[in-house]
């Protein structure tokens, strides 16, 4: 009798770990984004790009860009190093991207940009002052697991997402796929704050760099006007030495 009943409670208690597991093992969209934010995260970083700008009328644009991270992401400053128009010209991120500046070499002035301001084109791509500032995705976005889809061949989590206090004004939601098996990021879809989808960002070719998840393609898609920018990574380094003053307004105009 006894026997009897031990099986009976080991074969319930079996049981209710299974019914139990799906919901112990499921991850909030936080979770999935702080994965994301660990895999792709370098306490400092400076990589070279070649940006390929595509008007809505069929012009096309160059741009050469070095861009330098700090303090793990919370510091950015993007430099424009060609065509000579612009050459010079800085985007300076601080405290997670909450605050940007921008130097004007012509003017030799730096001006903050308004939080008005920061859903504006920058140089005339497809990448708003908004998109350029760095910071954690878990810190920028919250909301829910859509469920999962295939994106590139690859099973994803879809994350339904809105933007926190701290995050980007420009857009009222997002939607952000990223791969279950390698927490990274194939793809971001926008939309405004009417609830209009805007653009379509798609980040290709990842690479571990020292351990980080870099991707070295970036291609935002204006879906409004047809317009489309590539940023294509052309030299990666990670974990680097940087002198922090570099991530100050002082130092923009020198």
């Amino acid at each position: 009798m006894k026997s009897s009943q031990l099986r009976r409670t080991t074969i319930i208690c079996v049981l209710a770990g299974l019914l139990a597991a799906p919901a112990v093992m499921a991850q909030s969209a936080t979770e999935i984004l702080q994965k994301v934010d660990e895999v792709g995260r370098a306490e400092t970083s400076r990589i070279a790009f070649s940006q390929q700008v595509k008007t809505p009328g069929g012009d096309t644009r160059s741009f050469k860009i070095i861009g330098l991270t700090g303090d793990g992401g919370a510091k950015g400053l993007s430099e424009y190093v060609s065509p000579n128009q612009v050459r010079g010209m800085k985007i300076l991120t601080l405290n997670e991207g909450d605050d940007i500046w921008v130097f004007f070499p012509r003017t030799n002035r730096t001006r903050k940009i308004a939080s008005s301001a920061r859903n504006r084109r920058v140089q005339g791509s497809d990448f708003t002052y908004d998109d350029m500032a760095s910071g954690k995705l878990a810190k920028h976005w919250n909301g829910r697991v859509a469920g999962q889809e295939k994106i590139n061949g690859k099973q994803c989590h879809k994350l339904e997402v809105t933007p926190t206090p701290s995050g980007p004004r420009s857009y009222s939601k997002a939607i952000i796929w990223v791969d279950t098996s390698s927490y990274t990021v194939p793809r971001i879809e926008y939309f405004d704050t009417d609830g209009d989808k805007i653009k379509r960002l798609t980040l290709e070719d990842y690479r571990s760099i020292a351990g980080v998840q870099i991707p070295h393609r970036y291609a935002m898609t204006n879906l409004t006007d047809g317009g489309h920018t590539t940023m294509t990574a052309t030299k990666v380094e990670v974990n680097i030495k940087l002198n922090a003053r570099v991530f100050t307004e002082a130092a923009l105009g020198r």
